[in-house]
Formats: C-alpha cells, structure tokens, sequence
C-alpha cells in the first residue's frame, strides 16, 4: 500500500489494516488544505494517538449508562436505608412517648404520695392542739 517513495515516517505509519476510513478522509483534509502529505499523515497519527489514549480517561456511552445503573442502585439502597431509618424512628418514638408517659405518672403518683403525707401531717397537728388546747 505504501509506496517506496515515501519517508521512513511515512511507511511506519501506512502500515495495512490500521489506516481505516476515517483517517484516508482526515489525510484528504488535510493535503487539501496545502499541506505536504508527511505533515498530514503525522497530524493524523499524532490525533490517532491522543485518541487511543484518551479511550482510557473518556467515558462511553457504555460506562455512562453502567455508572447511571450503579448511580439508580445506590439511590434505591438509600431510600430503603431511609424508609428502616423511619420506621426505626417511629419505634423510637412510641417508645419515648412510652417512657415520658411512664416518668409523668411516677412524678404525678410521687406529688399526690407527698400531698397525701402533708395532709395526714397536717391533720395530725390538728388533732393534737384540738386535744391538748382544750
């Protein structure tokens, strides 16, 4: 495919089955553009390269569609952590309002126990000057 005629970079490059299409149309381009066909075919493999390795740091649709599954996932795993996070806190809740419940019956129950002790002082008190008074 590549002539005899051509430069030591240029038979490098032209080797068969790796030239394709695109860059038989980007060399087209390029010599049309008034540029010797050594400087095109070296822009062509310069750009061949950044390509090839850039497949490494660009995403394809693929990986943009793998990721965006990854991405639905850990939001559904988030949502069910969420929702047992509420019905945890639900449980929580019942069981405060349990415990406040119990606490507020035990200081009612202490404030009567403590009314009812004054009381029976007082009475006693009573008794004893109604007795002793007289």
């Amino acid at each position: 495919m590549c002539g005899r005629a051509r430069s030591l970079i240029d038979t490098a490059l032209c080797v068969t089955f790796i030239i394709m299409a695109v860059q038989a149309e980007s060399l087209d381009v390029l010599e049309k553009a008034d540029l010797p066909p050594t400087q095109a075919r070296a822009i062509v493999r310069a750009i061949e390269l950044e390509i090839a390795g850039a497949k490494d740091t660009l995403a394809t649709k693929h990986d943009l569609l793998s990721q965006t599954q990854d991405i639905h996932q850990q939001v559904a795993t988030v949502r069910t952590e969420i929702a047992t996070l509420r019905t945890d806190m639900a449980d929580w809740r019942g069981e405060l309002r349990a415990e406040i419940h119990a606490s507020a019956s035990s200081t009612t129950r202490q404030m009567y126990m403590a009314l009812l002790g004054q009381m029976a002082v007082l009475l006693g008190f009573a008794y004893f000057f109604a007795t002793h008074v007289r």
